[in-house]
């Protein structure tokens, strides 16, 4: 990981190494107080074979099809191996080719590329029954010619002809019918109950920035209604705890300087705003009824253990946010609960104990809410089904 290092001359080199940082700086989703294990069974309960590092829905017939092309060359798997890898950093120049400029995965490190599609969707691939081989990328070239044809679902198609060899590309990210049915049917053989399925069947996608905002939510089945219910309260209520973390650092920060004014407190100002916003358009009844018994029950059906002391905090967080109506930036005990939990996940790397941790910190972290993949993955994958027909 790379940083800038606090400068130590005088405050406006500091302030000015700030800006710069500043530069960097957008909504952050970055997991600072251990809130993933709930998000993310969230996110595979509603959009299951999805991850926040996919781009676009057609990378799924990209992977299975360079596999079999690799499996198919003669000699030792290290040879497959090399095939495969030489056949994915093709990709990416047969969809600039193609026309793509955008989702393109690699398209600045090109033969340098550390995690290729194949490491992006390979689990996936499992999760909606693409992948019938339960192992490795590497063990799947292992396979023999003749194991080969049950590697992958039946009922594959065909990549199109001149398929990363012809020197017009054919690489795209658009879908044929065939291959929207194909995987329409695998969502709906994998994972039938789920939002991405009800999803991949309507004839419209919906622009909204949360998925909870989406115009059809009225009509979903009593189920996706109950997740994605559980998902806006999540988001909600967990968004305050996120500012008001970066509203303590700051501060401390802000103290450390021992300036009238900085950037620091400039944030402390953004963040005690944000904050009186988030607790305007976030009024604490909306918790009052909320079942956090039931999220834990289904939680359990992921792969993602939600610890007792995960459960303990957000329980106590949500009771705090209820009792000062959302007051929590001024509220001795939701500092203590925010600080509390920072500490015990980070030890000695907690930037409430370790002041260069914190001097090293960009100035936000968790400030965007959660979204669980809708945007951009899941949503672009939605809009890549509807445009196929």
């Amino acid at each position: 990981m790379s940083f800038l290092a606090w400068i130590d001359f005088d405050q406006a080199d500091r302030d000015r190494t700030r800006r710069i940082m500043d530069l960097f700086d957008s909504e952050d989703s970055r997991d600072e107080l251990g809130l993933g294990s709930v998000r993310d069974s969230l996110a595979d309960l509603m959009f299951p074979g999805t991850s926040t590092i996919q781009t676009r829905l057609r990378y799924m017939l990209f992977v299975p099809w360079i596999y079999r092309m690799a499996g198919a060359q003669t000699g030792i798997a290290a040879t497959r191996q090399d095939r495969a890898r030489g056949l994915e950093i093709r990709l990416i120049d047969a969809l600039i080719n193609g026309g793509e400029t955008q989702n393109v995965i690699g398209s600045a490190a090109r033969e340098k590329l550390k995690r290729l599609p194949s490491d992006v969707y390979w689990a996936g691939l499992l999760t909606l029954g693409i992948r019938r081989f339960q192992g490795s990328r590497n063990a799947c070239l292992e396979a023999t010619p003749s194991e080969a044809s049950a590697l992958w679902a039946a009922g594959l198609p065909h990549p199109p002809d001149g398929f990363l060899t012809s020197a017009d590309s054919t690489a795209q990210f658009r879908l044929t019918s065939d291959e929207a049915d194909f995987l329409r049917d695998r969502l709906a053989q994998a994972a039938p109950g789920s939002l991405l399925t009800l999803l991949s069947r309507k004839e419209s996608a919906p622009d909204c920035e949360m998925i909870w905002h989406h115009p059809n939510r009225a009509d979903w089945p009593a189920r996706i209604g109950t997740l994605v219910d559980h998902a806006e309260r999540f988001s909600r209520l967990m968004l305050g705890a996120s500012l008001l973390y970066n509203l303590m650092l700051s501060e401390k920060a802000a103290a450390m300087q021992g300036t009238e004014h900085s950037s620091w407190h400039e944030r402390v100002e953004t963040y005690t705003t944000r904050i009186n916003d988030w607790a305007e358009e976030t009024p604490a009844q909306i918790f009052a009824d909320w079942d956090l018994s039931d999220l834990w029950l289904l939680s359990r059906d992921t792969i993602h253990d939600v610890k007792t002391h995960s459960r303990r905090f957000i329980e106590t967080w949500r009771d705090t946010v209820m009792r000062t109506q959302g007051r929590i930036h001024d509220d001795a005990g939701a500092r203590t609960l925010v600080r509390g939990r920072e500490v015990f996940l980070k030890r000695t790397k907690s930037r409430f104990r370790n002041d260069g941790a914190l001097m090293r910190w960009s100035g936000a972290s968790g400030t965007a809410p959660l979204n669980y993949r809708w945007r951009p993955v899941v949503s672009n994958h939605i809009r890549d089904l509807v445009n196929a027909g």
